[in-house]
């Protein structure tokens, strides 16, 4: 199945496609957090992808903890074939999204793949989603990973830091 099929499955879908498997917390919460398996382990084997989540008391909050993550660690890990850019379209507005956006994940897998095709340079993804270069960076310095995974794109192409 492609990646971008996991980023637009609803939560419970990409669930399924899962193994779900959990185990007991450790830190500070007392009995509940250590004699429950509340910590939820999520692996996607068909791109060997393991995602842990154990902040909360809670076994169904650490579940949709580690969905979120799991559709980050897609976007940040599996590299496909840039869509041609009359088929991409920015999910924000104004140049501007939330990380909690749903097509979020989605969208940062786009531009990452038209990154690193280009060998670490930005402007190309930025012409691509009708966005200005500055508009591009203020959103890729959302979130860390997107920033280290840029950081070594644009290092692998002899490219310079990326700057807001």
């Amino acid at each position: 199945m492609h990646r971008d099929t996991f980023l637009l499955m609803p939560l419970n879908e990409l669930l399924r496609a899962c193994t779900l498997k959990g185990y007991q917390g450790s830190g500070p919460g007392g009995q509940h957090r250590n004699k429950t398996n509340t910590g939820v382990c999520l692996k996607l084997n068909q791109y060997n992808l393991e995602i842990k989540s154990s902040e909360s008391r809670s076994a169904c909050e650490n579940k949709t903890h580690a969905l979120h993550r799991m559709q980050m660690a897609l976007a940040l890990e599996v590299r496909e074939e840039p869509l041609p850019p009359e088929k991409l379209k920015f999910p924000g507005s104004q140049g501007r999204i939330q990380t909690s956006n749903p097509l979020f994940p989605l969208f940062i897998a786009q531009v990452l793949d038209i990154v690193y095709v280009n060998k670490g340079d930005t402007k190309p993804a930025a012409l691509a989603f009708n966005l200005t270069p500055t508009a591009l960076t203020r959103i890729l310095h959302l979130n860390k990973g997107v920033v280290e995974k840029i950081r070594i794109m644009r290092e692998a192409g002899g490219k310079r830091k990326l700057r807001i």
